[in-house]
């Protein structure tokens, strides 16, 4: 954004291209790595192959948006709203490290204690995003709209996957055990 009001387009677009190719890297990354730490730590205190559900989904929907982000490359609000909710969607891992076990700890065990741990910080500043824009454009830009329902709707499939005992033989099979 910096480069564009300096009026550098070039140079952003040129990054751009290079952060979707790794943005492609970390969609073949991100998903091989879950599995093989998820294989390395069976057996172990640290095993927990359900929470997969999670480590997929977040995979899944930076993919997802980060995609129509540059497929919307020339619609500069939905193009900047897009790149940012995917930035956001993938920072839950580092969030839910510093706040989500005193969430956890707060709220007990269960669906909603879970997804507050793992979700509220990122999702904070999403629903922040949502505010700036009422604030300033006194609507919800169609894209964010749009983005932040699909990514409450991810979210939420992914706690109920890592609850469900439907999900943990799956889990089990995608890791070789």
């Amino acid at each position: 954004m910096l480069l564009i009001r300096r009026r550098r387009a070039g140079v952003h677009r040129k990054l751009g291209a290079a952060a979707m190719w790794l943005a492609g890297l970390m969609v073949i990354l991100g998903p091989a790595t879950a599995l093989y730490m998820q294989r390395y730590h069976w057996g172990t205190p640290d095993s927990d192959p359900p929470f997969l559900a999670i480590q997929l989904t977040d995979i899944a929907a930076f993919a997802v948006l980060a995609f129509a982000a540059f497929a919307r490359r020339n619609d500069s609000p939905a193009h900047k709203r897009l790149i940012l909710l995917a930035t956001l969607y993938i920072s839950d891992a580092g969030f839910a490290r510093l706040l989500g076990g005193g969430v956890h700890g707060l709220l007990g065990n269960g669906f909603w204690p879970l997804f507050a741990s793992l979700y509220l910080a990122n999702d904070l500043l999403i629903l922040g995003m949502g505010a700036y824009d009422l604030m300033t454009r006194k609507r919800l830009h169609p894209a964010y709209a749009t983005a932040a329902g699909f990514i409450f709707a991810l979210q939420t499939a992914a706690v109920f996957l890592d609850r469900s005992p439907v999900w943990k033989p799956i889990a089990l099979r995608l890791i070789g055990h």
